[in-house]
């Protein structure tokens, strides 16, 4: 069982996106991770979304728009065989056909030209105590994109990758922008001032009410584990069943003191 006698956090904390996100959803789930060091296993959907991104950007550095990617998909294959996921010969066409997606979108809006691809960069933001770390998937000279592989297209962006684009725009002071691809199908989202003002002031709250919690706690690890409910909904995308079942043992525990 893991060590419980410790901080929440370390002095060397930083907010992130999706560490608020975890949080907001399910402050039991942010524990685990954040706390607890208990991580997810990697997942096919995530394999197919980096690997497909890294397709647009190898081919856009390359110049190779339109040329064949052979190269690209050698490497897809090797990296999905690699993890010995089940259904990997479909994964494997899907991360292909997605790449191909974000390729054509990008290229098609004049976007061809890559000034950072993943780059990672920290930022104070006033009234916060700690700073904001922000990972960026493609930086263009006028605006920033970031690229959602997905199997089935939402109807509207999602509110989750809106607040963080939101606080992309806002630090970096430039446009931000999201694209989203299926194998098949593409949305381009652009946020408008609206978006910008509202997701950034969502976000600052949502960064303010975990630095308020951390507060309440004292910092101390058993002390929130004991005032924070475990959420138990057996829906797989919202635990991996064998964080789930780790972190019953160690709220049972705790709540037994």
């Amino acid at each position: 069982m893991e060590d419980i006698n410790k901080p929440i956090i370390k002095d060397d904390f930083k907010h992130s996106a999706s560490s608020v996100g975890k949080f907001k959803n399910n402050p039991s789930a942010w524990l685990c991770h954040y706390a607890l060091g208990l991580r997810e296993p990697s997942k096919p959907a995530m394999t197919r979304g980096s690997l497909a991104e890294f397709g647009a950007y190898y081919k856009l550095k390359k110049g190779m728009n339109g040329k064949d990617g052979s190269a690209y998909a050698k490497i897809i294959t090797h990296r999905f065989k690699k993890e010995k996921y089940l259904n990997a010969e479909q994964e494997i066409k899907n991360a292909i056909d997605i790449s191909l997606q974000f390729e054509k979108v990008l290229y098609e809006r004049q976007l061809r030209d890559v000034v950072s691809y993943q780059r990672q960069e920290i930022k104070d933001v006033s009234g916060l105590d700690y700073p904001v770390r922000m990972f960026t998937d493609f930086e263009f000279k006028d605006i920033i994109v970031d690229t959602k592989s997905t199997m089935r297209m939402p109807s509207y962006p999602k509110a989750g990758d809106l607040r963080q684009q939101a606080l992309y725009a806002t630090l970096y002071d430039k446009p931000t922008a999201l694209l989203y691809a299926t194998p098949k199908k593409t949305m381009f989202y652009e946020l408008n001032d609206g978006d910008i003002e509202n997701g950034f002031n969502e976000m600052y709250n949502d960064f303010t009410s975990l630095e308020n919690y951390i507060k309440l706690c004292n910092n101390d690890l058993i002390k929130a584990i004991k005032i924070t409910p475990l959420y138990t909904d057996p829906n797989p995308f919202a635990w991996d069943i064998t964080i789930k079942q780790e972190a019953e043992k160690i709220w049972q525990k705790v709540m037994k003191r």
